[in-house]
């Protein structure tokens, strides 16, 4: 039982499935990809990155804001993203080219999520199910599965074609801290 949640049976199956040899060296190679695009994304944005933090220290209201969620296994994840952007026009186009959620980066290398996983949770919300054994993603499906579904089905080709555009995803950290 972790943090006081119970293993139903589909809990169960998906447990056992995630723990076969073949699912642990598919989430390894995960894991290896996230770190891999989250380094990969931080060096290419370091210059945005740059104007951003000028822009709000300018701004004097404060850098980041920070969401308290629920991540694998029901443990709390801080989410930080930055405030919403000063500047007028510039602001408003580095915001939606999605400048905030570049925080968000840091927290996929420090493995509290992955680029692709099921929702986040906000805390007191029902947390459980399969969903809670994997790690939460920024994106994850949305064409009629649901996260617990996600996570008994879940393949490392799946994720693979949701982070090319190949299915239907929902943005799950933006949607859910704002």
């Amino acid at each position: 039982m972790e943090h006081g949640l119970e293993r139903s049976p589909d809990v169960e199956r998906a447990a056992a499935r995630l723990a076969r040899p073949r699912s642990r060296a598919a989430l390894a190679c995960k894991r290896l990809l996230d770190v891999t695009l989250a380094l990969a994304m931080l060096l290419a944005a370091l210059p945005v990155f740059v104007i951003v933090l000028l822009l709000l220290g300018f701004a004097g209201d404060g850098l980041i804001e920070r969401r308290t969620r629920l991540g694998r296994n029901g443990k709390p994840i801080v989410l930080t993203r930055f405030r919403e952007l000063p500047g007028g026009a510039f602001g408003r186009a580095l915001q939606r080219a999605g400048a905030r959620e570049l925080p968000l980066l840091l927290t996929v290398l420090r493995g509290r999520l992955s680029f692709v996983g099921p929702r986040v949770a906000a805390p007191g919300t029902s947390y459980t199910g399969p969903r809670r054994l994997m790690t939460p993603g920024l994106i994850g499906p949305r064409s009629g599965l649901d996260d617990d579904e996600y996570v008994e089905q879940w393949s490392l080709w799946r994720d693979a074609r949701l982070l090319a555009g190949r299915g239907s995803v929902h943005h799950s950290v933006s949607n859910s801290s704002s």
